[in-house]
């Protein structure tokens, strides 16, 4: 059987060494790049360039190529770099658009004896609930706090096929990017960070659902990528908070989601912060970069560049 080929300990920022202070985040609709400065308990934005793209240059696919025009894209590339005055940019980290990467929790019935029976059970797993060949796929995992007597992995998984395409454009315009991870990992470091008691989470929205992941302590509990209409996305963001209330909190806890992060327009963030107060009967604190301890602009597009400043605090452990 294939050995898996871990990408990252991505989950866990305190075992990741020598990542760069500067990484890029892709969508189907920008590019952000951006280079952090430690202030002490804060970030501040020291290089910072987001820049819109054409209609149709990047379409995220989970299984085919996503960029229509490679030299395109790398001059794209080129010209946010130039915006953010990183003209001699090297090494970086990168998420990728969403639907173009996944990740997901999964619990194991049992613990396995060996290595090989935990590669065994993990390539079972990632088949059985991605629905891809394993051997398709680059994998990392991880495992995380076990929940109610049962041992929970967390696995992110990327297609070859959209792997080997971004590797090649990076390339060609001399880019190292030693990480590349979905675009929720990224948005996910901001609460997984803060390590407040009580549960977080952070909701992403995009014209093809949204995806969230609910973190506990300093580790997701749960990730969901929704696709589904516009219309459809309060709807479905409150079954999900059901099926957390029901099924995830801790038994005899009085646990819940304490702080949210919304990833949308302005009127997207407060229906959504009432949706999450009217599935748990209960008031959540609404974040923003501030209250996440970055120092930027009020004015700049956090939505755009937060997955690329999430990846990057993970310099700093």
């Amino acid at each position: 059987m294939q050995r898996i080929p871990v990408i990252s300990n991505v989950w866990n920022y305190l075992s990741a060494p020598n990542l760069p202070a500067t990484s890029l985040s892709i969508s189907e609709s920008h590019l952000s790049l951006i280079t952090l400065r430690n202030r002490g308990r804060e970030f501040e934005a020291r290089n910072l360039g987001v820049l819109r793209l054409p209609a149709g240059l990047i379409t995220a696919s989970f299984t085919e190529a996503n960029v229509a025009d490679e030299a395109a894209m790398a001059e794209l590339l080129k010209r946010t770099a130039t915006q953010a005055k990183m003209s001699r940019l090297k090494a970086l980290s990168a998420t990728l658009p969403a639907g173009s990467a996944r990740s997901l929790v999964i619990p194991l019935d049992s613990i396995p004896n060996s290595r090989t029976e935990l590669l065994q059970m993990v390539e079972w797993k990632v088949e059985r609930s991605i629905g891809h060949k394993f051997s398709d796929l680059r994998v990392s995992y991880k495992r995380l706090r076990d929940f109610n007597g049962r041992a929970q992995w967390i696995i992110s998984a990327i297609h070859e096929r959209v792997l080997e395409q971004y590797e090649r454009i990076f390339k060609k315009i001399d880019w190292q990017v030693g990480l590349i991870v979905p675009r929720h990992v990224g948005e996910a470091q901001w609460l997984m960070r803060s390590k407040v008691e009580g549960d977080q989470v952070v909701v992403s929205l995009n014209n093809n659902g949204f995806d969230a992941v609910i973190i506990r302590g300093d580790e997701p509990i749960l990730i969901r990528e929704v696709t589904c209409a516009v219309e459809e996305r309060e709807d479905e963001f409150y079954r999900l908070m059901i099926f957390y209330r029901d099924r995830l909190l801790p038994e005899n806890s009085s646990t819940t989601i304490s702080r949210m992060l919304i990833l949308g327009n302005p009127a997207e963030q407060r229906s959504f912060h009432d949706v999450l107060a009217s599935a748990l009967e209960k008031n959540s604190i609404a974040l923003n970069p501030q209250q996440l301890g970055l120092r930027v602009d009020p004015n700049a597009p956090f939505n755009h560049f937060a997955a690329a400043g999430g990846l990057a605090t993970m310099a700093w452990g």
